[in-house]
């Protein structure tokens, strides 16, 4: 067998139009929390915005984490100066993150989450919550919220030592609880997230023309 070399792009945030009962969505998936992310966001909301959009479902199902920082700014595009996530220490000494003053998108939206919803996208997902931005739906998310350094034994071995944890903004513990979603979706879960067959994602259309006709 002869293996060919080619590069392979990688597609952090993907973005496409939703038709539903004559109202206009914006999907944004975003599979992982990488350096181009927040870029790729803002250029997504941008669209949306000329597109007429009313309003986005943000899918973060099986988004395992990534940059820390990428979580925070994505955050930042939908939420106004409100807090985003806390870092406690092993002092129990915290530190808090804030969006910043104004938001890419300020109307309504839903957000899934998955088991496979870990860690930065646990994040942002708690803050959306919390914040009272978006409803939550789909199953429980992973639970991965400590910040760990290693340390160098000297042998070639390390040691994994957590020095901090992230608590969302009403002070929820991340870390082996995760998140539980507003509202449960149907087992199965859908085997292809964003797909023609994405049950789910069907479900959040639903849910947010509702939202968009309710007074």
């Amino acid at each position: 067998m002869l293996l060919k070399r080619q590069r392979v792009e990688l597609q952090p945030v993907r973005s496409r139009l939703v038709e539903r009962d004559g109202h206009r969505l914006g999907l944004l998936r975003i599979n992982q929390f990488s350096e181009p992310v927040p870029a790729g966001v803002r250029q997504a909301l941008e669209q949306f915005g000329t597109s007429g959009v009313e309003g986005v479902i943000l899918d973060l199902r099986n988004n395992s984490g990534g940059l820390v920082e990428g979580g925070v700014a994505v955050a930042s595009a939908f939420l106004d100066a409100e807090p985003i996530v806390e870092t406690v220490n092993r002092e129990g000494l915290s530190e808090r993150r804030q969006a910043a003053i104004g938001q890419l998108f300020s109307g309504p939206m839903v957000t899934l989450v998955n088991g496979g919803t870990a860690s930065a996208s646990e994040i942002l997902a708690g803050a959306l919550q919390d914040d009272g931005r978006s409803p939550l739906l789909g199953s429980r998310t992973f639970g991965k919220g400590l910040i760990q350094t290693l340390i160098n034994l000297g042998d070639g071995s390390g040691l994994a030592v957590t020095v901090a944890r992230y608590v969302t903004p009403s002070g929820r513990d991340i870390q082996h609880q995760g998140i539980e979603p507003d509202l449960e979706l149907p087992q199965p879960e859908p085997l292809n997230p964003g797909g023609e067959d994405d049950s789910w994602l069907e479900l959040a259309a639903e849910q947010l023309v509702q939202d968009l006709i309710s007074p």
